[in-house]
């Protein structure tokens, strides 16, 4: 039995934590998708986002059309829950972003604005 005994210990710790943690805390938050999508509410840096795809091969696919339309600087990046997203960053005002959007649409793309976060 003694040479059970810390591998005892270890199995009960690992059983019993998440069980303490769950029962004093709750269970953990995700971010869902929309919690991810940062609507315009103010001054500061914005991003033109011409879509969100569910794989890295599908956000690639939407960034070279993007970029042979003459959209320069579109690159993707994860949102943090779990898409990745097409978009061009730093547009320094919203009259700015408005304008890549008009633009944008003249080529059959409907990209959103986004505060930069």
């Amino acid at each position: 039995m003694r040479r059970h005994a810390p591998w005892l210990i270890v199995a009960f710790a690992a059983l019993v934590y998440p069980l303490a943690v769950l029962a004093f805390s709750g269970a953990p938050e995700f971010p869902s998708r929309d919690d991810c999508v940062v609507p315009v509410t103010g001054e500061g840096e914005y991003e033109v986002v011409f879509g969100y795809r569910d794989s890295e091969r599908d956000a690639l696919e939407l960034r070279d059309q993007v970029l042979a339309v003459g959209f320069t600087g579109t690159e993707i990046e994860g949102d943090g829950c779990g898409r990745v997203r097409v978009s061009v960053d730093d547009i320094p005002t919203r009259e700015v972003g408005e304008e890549v959007i008009r633009q944008a649409r003249t080529v059959e793309l409907e990209p959103t604005l986004e505060q930069e976060g």
